[in-house]
């Protein structure tokens, strides 16, 4: 089983939520742990399209400094979305710390350009972690077999 953390940009919308739930509940189907950073009330709306909650964990990052009801891009006006990415920015102490305690030997990311170098921090280079063969450019203009699924 790998442990694997997901930090999808909380603060943005369902379109980028979304694909991180259902790529966690493919990962979770293989039987991975998944972490997902996602704001309280977002949590609530997402549940629903959990379907291994017994492998896939939400975790709330606490956001200061936003309106009270606001967790996602779409709560808030135009003129609020420089708060949004310094918000996000502030939450970097938050993921540092579940990054520490859940040890993942994953980590997926949206938005944060913080977040390689920190994670570089608990997971090692990459590079050194790397298995089988490099992927050429041909071999990323083709699809996976069996991707995606039907």
């Amino acid at each position: 089983m790998v442990e694997v953390a997901m930090d999808a940009a909380p603060l943005h919308n369902h379109g980028h939520l979304t694909p991180y739930l259902h790529l966690s509940n493919k990962l979770a189907r293989r039987g991975h742990k998944i972490s997902f950073f996602i704001p309280k009330r977002t949590q609530i709306k997402l549940q629903l399209l959990n379907l291994h909650p017994h492998l896939i964990t939400f975790f709330p990052p606490h956001v200061h400094g936003l309106p009270h009801h606001a967790e996602t891009i779409a709560d808030v006006p135009f003129s609020l979305f420089t708060l949004i990415a310094t918000v996000m920015d502030q939450k970097k102490k938050d993921i540092e710390l579940l990054l520490k305690n859940l040890k993942p030997q994953l980590v997926f990311f949206d938005f944060q350009y913080w977040l390689p170098i920190l994670s570089a921090a608990y997971l090692g280079a990459g590079s050194r972690q790397s298995i089988g063969k490099g992927l050429s450019e041909d071999d990323l203009n083709e699809s996976p077999q069996g991707f995606p699924d039907s």
